[in-house]
């Protein structure tokens, strides 16, 4: 009795756990079924020994072989049919139905035995349980709705490659990750989108995504309360594994969490805080810089690019042209040698100190945006460049020769007088801090900020922190959750720039998007029955929530995790992005600015060609890198950013028209 136990249970392991060590042993059971009918059946019906008969039989009937006996029972095994013949004996006519029997239970178990492996494999399949084989992919760890704007990032960069793909490894039912995100596919798109169900920190989960072939890796946060504990927990998986050599972005809110993960190989690091509240205080500085940050950002425009590749990629012709055409050069001689981009910096691989420790700043390079225009580039450099695409850099058709003097171009240089901001905060949040202090830093001494925010929310602005910051003049407003006191408590008379802030920490993503859209619309209103002219500046935490309202107009910026997907996946493209965005973003050093035309034009609506521009603006230390033209426009609010034109191309600029520039001041 306890050997059928133990049978038994064996036997039901076997079946759970190894279904293809089942049908191996069925198949070995089967022949071995076979062999015993076959060797009965010879034995009975084999060979007659004729010396024994009275009646000899005829030496024309041939006898069966072993062979032959064993291939016909096989036969009745695999198509259970016969019919028994003349003078058939009884024993073989019951080995005929034993065997029949016999193979209509094989048959039945190796169909469903199949059947089961095969549903097996389709079930992993729809789990996302199988191995990606691919190379040269993007991967994203972990779920986040900024994946919907990364696929449509990620599809226009690789619009030019015949296939790419983008692997999502997250904790999430792959049925649910693939019905949220292939409907954001774009119908022209040739990358895959791949989507696998496991734990991101797990190595054997890992292991589906073929980490180790992969051109980057994004470490995503989540909305967990713990997401930094997460991402961090991740990023110390892919650490061990020695294999996987591409770079990786991970996304850290915390900057003590943010250090732990910059100790680490091989991983940048950014806080999308210090990159949104950066962005919306320098649209507040410079209203309509909003257009040219989501223009960079987004592959469909023109980016910025570090050019040419690095040392082990495969462009041998843009290495060969940037040593022939540019090393020995000065940086304002190599400015016209690109028509249709606009050279901003220099990047430098020279190496820094060996007895430096931080691995991190052991791999970055040094970042130069606008360097001294005497400045000789070196055959290690590389440029920092706004271009459409980086294949065509180098490509220039003929060289703009700029004229030494235009009696259209102002020779005297004009300072646009620096204004006092009055900026409402409506909202508030755990970002809010960073964005005070960047607006401490750059806007004029005695400028005002003042935040109004519902009373009920947890962690409200406190105003012992905000007297360190003596540029500015901070008063609190503490309301009730009514849009409309929100409306009334505005300082209409003075007031410049309007922010509205998500209540990113008191209520769940669409509750606070909701409110935040309840407050954009009562203002927008109010801004537009009144023909009033400040700045309004929104913060959505859903990319899908962006298309509910325009946000078009030049005075108008939608901002959020939208603007964060963008630089996440420019990163994975080139992660050395990062210092270039820091450099331009910080209140030392270069950054963006926008120039009446009358202070670069003597006579305004007069024709010139970009390329005077950008040769008045070496004179002034600038570079020019675009214009804001509003004749493209039908609303007169609005203007057409056009980012690195043509230096051939002409333009007719008016009053209202505004020259890109990067200045230090």
């Amino acid at each position: 009795m306890n050997l059928i136990k133990i049978f038994a249970y064996n036997f039901g392991k076997i079946i759970s756990k190894k279904p293809k060590l089942f049908l191996f042993l069925i198949s070995i059971a089967f022949l071995v079924f076979i062999l015993i009918l076959s060797i009965l059946k010879f034995i009975f019906l084999g060979p007659i020994d004729q010396t024994v008969l009275v009646v000899p039989v005829d030496p024309t009937v041939s006898k069966e072989t072993f062979y032959t006996v064993f291939s016909g029972i096989l036969d009745i095994c695999l198509s259970p049919s016969f019919k028994p013949g003349d003078g058939a004996q009884p024993i073989e006519i019951i080995i005929n139905i034993i065997a029949a029997v016999i193979g209509l239970l094989f048959l039945g178990a190796l169909i469903g035995m199949i059947s089961n492996i095969i549903q097996s494999k389709i079930s992993d399949l729809k789990r996302g349980k199988s191995v990606v084989i691919e190379s040269n992919h993007s991967i994203f760890l972990g779920w986040s709705n900024k994946l919907r704007t990364a696929i449509i990032e990620l599809s226009e960069s690789n619009r030019s490659m015949a296939h790419s793909s983008m692997v999502i490894l997250a904790a999430k039912d792959k049925v649910l990750m693939e019905e949220e995100l292939l409907p954001e596919i774009p119908h022209w798109s040739n990358t895959d989108v791949i989507c696998r169900s496991g734990d991101p920190s797990y190595d054997l989960d890992l292991q589906m995504v073929s980490a180790s072939t992969a051109r980057s890796i994004v470490l995503l946060s989540t909305e967990d309360v713990n997401s930094d504990s997460i991402v961090l927990k991740r990023a110390l998986a892919l650490q061990k594994d020695k294999t996987i050599t591409c770079p990786i972005i991970a996304e850290v809110h915390s900057p003590e969490n943010a250090d732990a993960i910059k100790k680490l190989d091989k991983f940048t690091v950014i806080q999308p805080k210090n990159f949104i509240m950066r962005v919306i205080a320098q649209t507040i500085k410079e209203p309509g810089l909003s257009k040219l940050y989501y223009d960079l950002l987004t592959f469909s425009g023109k980016e910025i690019y570090i050019w040419p590749p690095s040392h082990d990629s495969n462009d041998s012709l843009g290495k060969s042209n940037f040593a022939n055409n540019f090393v020995g050069k000065t940086f304002k001689e190599i400015v016209f040698n690109f028509s249709s981009s606009s050279l901003i910096g220099i990047a430098s691989n020279e190496e820094k100190d060996k007895e430096e420790k931080d691995k991190e700043e052991k791999n970055k390079k040094v970042i130069n945006i606008l360097p001294d225009f005497s400045t000789i580039i070196k055959e290690n450099d590389q440029l920092i460049l706004i271009s459409e695409d980086d294949s065509t850099i180098g490509n220039m058709k003929e060289l703009y020769q700029p004229l030494m003097s235009n009696p259209q171009i102002q020779s005297t240089i004009i300072k646009e007088p620096k204004v006092k901001k009055h900026v409402t905060i409506i909202g508030w949040n755990s970002w809010a801090h960073v964005l005070i202090e960047e607006l401490n830093a750059q806007l004029e001494i005695g400028s005002e900020v003042d935040i109004l925010f519902n009373d009920k929310i947890k962690y409200s602005p406190n105003e012992s922190f905000f007297s360190k910051y003596q540029n500015l003049k901070i008063t609190i407003k503490p309301l009730k959750a009514s849009n409309k006191e929100y409306v009334n408590q505005v300082n209409w008379t003075k007031t410049n720039s309007v922010v509205i802030l998500s209540y990113r920490d008191d209520f769940e993503i669409q509750e606070a998007d909701s409110l935040t859209l309840m407050t954009f619309t009562h203002i927008k209103s109010h801004r537009d029955t009144n023909q009033s002219s400040y700045n309004i500046c929104c913060e959505l935490l859903d990319p899908k929530n962006k298309r509910l309202i325009d946000g078009n107009r030049d005075d108008e910026f939608i901002t959020g995790e939208e603007l964060i997907a963008m630089y996440l996946v420019q990163l994975s493209e080139n992660k050395h992005l990062k210092e270039v965005y820091n450099d331009l973003l910080d209140d030392s050093g270069a950054e963006f600015y926008l120039r009446s035309a009358s202070t670069y034009l003597n006579n305004l609506d007069s024709e010139v060609t970009f390329g005077e521009l950008v040769n008045e603006g070496l004179k002034r230390n600038e570079i020019v890198i675009g214009i804001h033209d509003r004749k493209y426009i039908d609303d007169i609010t609005s203007f057409q950013s056009i980012l690195s034109p043509d230096k051939f191309s002409k333009h007719k600029l008016g009053p209202e028209d505004k020259i890109l520039v990067i200045a230090n001041d």
